[in-house]
């Protein structure tokens, strides 16, 4: 019990009415109400701006509380629990035995003014714990569903159908088929003055099939193998292959199906590009071209497919650099440089094309780490799932910490080649200035692992990163290739005549 302050008044006493299951007396003083809440799972408050029995030297004020919501409703007098009639305090408000003096009557409008407030901040409290409720049942419901994080986050909503699809389609993986093209076709621009574009867009189309068979066909084999089990942008699972058992053996089947029609779609465009539209003595390069491409392919097929499944010996990232970097990436610029009609622009330059040109190889080279960075990255936040499947990539030989060491050495070291075959003739000087134009981004991706060293779920991330690097990569060293031409250090050059249109 609170003693006020505030000098005592008179009080009229009301007739009684059951709040919270108790008889409460009120009196005209007690008329204005405030509803007040506090946030979810806070505490809804129903007072008054003074006492309902009036300000009172000792004055009554009590609490009704919902044990549930913990809603209070203040300024309601309650009798005393030892009073058989409830008429004590009102009879005797002073508290010194004395009859207190009769009062005015409060008119009706007054009463029912204040019963309507009293019932309005009733509706509300109602309202807010009926929102308690609703809250506490949607939290146990993600709760027994496994969605929610630990402790009071809310549950993250499931990707949709056509996120997994999109996912599950992995289009950023094809620049690895672009980068390669890109590199090469602006080679053959730098000694030829010009690239065929039709030819040049057969080969585009050729190489993304043969990724689509890549993944397809990698797709299914981690199916049959159980790494994908738990991986919900699986093809095999998105085409019902996690149903039954029986299911799983048709969907893997009908991936299989897919993917050898893009092999074999993507191997006729191939070779329509590199026999077909070859010219001249250059024509001579297709068997060369045709045999790289095949030993790339067959890389590919190597890395994932049985009986030989090399990624599962940790052998992915050696073929990775070989058939993306030398073999895919020279492959094509024989190719492109064999279907220049008429030969190069400039003088001195060789008919038949050799990848023994200044250039080629460099180039090839650092194609093929940018391209292996993909894979290695791909890796760090697999390492459970790997070691369980039984997949000796780098990051189960050697441990998470050891391989983000690795990839922040080959970052340096990449740049450091390239300033080395840049000044020893090897690679295009603005080519170089291409490479070190996309540095930041391989910071970027290196200093990211090294961040989230112990948090590996962030990692995934980290593949991304070293996506967008290999693609800024491959587009700074094409137009630095394709520059260097124009460059005072090459003004030595003396025009040749070629029939093929120049620059």
């Amino acid at each position: 019990r609170a003693r006020s302050h505030v000098p005592p008044v008179q009080a009229t006493r009301l007739s009684p009415r059951k709040l919270g299951g108790r008889t409460g007396f009120l009196s005209h003083r007690a008329v204005p109400v405030s509803v007040s809440g506090r946030g979810v799972g806070g505490r809804a408050r129903v007072a008054s701006r003074a006492s309902a029995a009036g300000n009172r030297p000792n004055a009554s004020e009590e609490r009704t509380a919902s044990d549930e919501d913990n809603v209070v409703v203040e300024g309601v007098v309650m009798p005393d629990e030892d009073d058989d009639d409830g008429d004590s305090d009102s009879r005797n408000p002073t508290g010194h035995g004395e009859e207190s003096p009769s009062a005015p009557e409060v008119d009706e409008e007054t009463e029912k003014a204040f019963r309507a407030q009293v019932a309005t901040a009733f509706d509300a409290v109602a309202m807010d714990a009926n929102f308690q409720d609703d809250l506490r049942r949607r939290s146990e419901e993600s709760e027994g569903d496994g969605g929610v994080n630990q402790g009071s986050q809310m549950a993250t909503p499931s990707p949709t159908r056509a996120t997994l699809w999109w996912r599950a389609i992995k289009l950023p993986m094809y620049s690895v088929a672009l980068a390669p093209l890109a590199v090469a076709g602006a080679l053959c621009h730098h000694w030829y003055g010009c690239v065929n574009v039709p030819q040049w867009g057969a080969l585009t189309a050729g190489a993304c099939l043969i990724i689509a068979w890549l993944n397809l066909s990698n797709d299914a084999w981690d199916a049959a193998t159980g790494v994908d089990d738990t991986k919900p942008e699986s093809v095999v699972r998105l085409l019902g292959g996690d149903v039954s058992e029986d299911a799983r053996k048709a969907a893997v089947n009908k991936v299989h199906a897919i993917a050898l029609g893009c092999l074999g779609l993507g191997g006729a465009g191939l070779f329509y590009a590199a026999s077909v539209m070859a010219f001249g003595a250059a024509a001579n390069t297709a068997y060369t071209v045709l045999a790289m491409l095949g030993l790339a392919v067959f890389g590919g097929y190597a890395y994932q497919g049985p009986p030989f499944r090399l990624s599962y010996k940790g052998l992915g990232e050696p073929i990775c650099f070989a058939a993306f970097g030398p073999l895919a990436t020279g492959a094509f610029y024989l190719a492109l440089a064999a279907g220049v009609p008429g030969g190069s622009v400039w003088m001195g330059v060789p008919s038949a094309p050799t990848l023994l040109q200044p250039g080629v190889i460099g180039a090839a080279c650092l194609v093929g780490l940018t391209t292996t960075a993909i894979l290695f990255t791909s890796h760090f936040h697999q390492e459970e799932g790997d070691a369980a499947a039984g997949k000796k990539s780098p990051v189960v030989r050697f441990g998470l910490p050891k391989c983000i060491d690795f990839l922040r050495r080959g970052v340096l070291f990449h740049h450091v080649l390239a300033s080395l075959l840049a000044f020893n003739g090897w690679l295009p000087i603005m080519g170089a200035v291409g490479v070190f134009i996309a540095m930041p981004l391989s910071i970027g991706v290196s200093s990211f692992a090294a961040r989230h060293v112990e948090t590996p779920a962030e990692l995934f991330r980290t593949k991304y990163g070293a996506v967008r690097w290999h693609v800024a990569h491959a587009v700074l060293l094409a137009l630095g290739c394709w520059l260097d031409p124009w460059m005072v250090w090459n003004w030595h050059r003396v025009p040749g005549f070629a029939l093929g249109a120049p620059y």
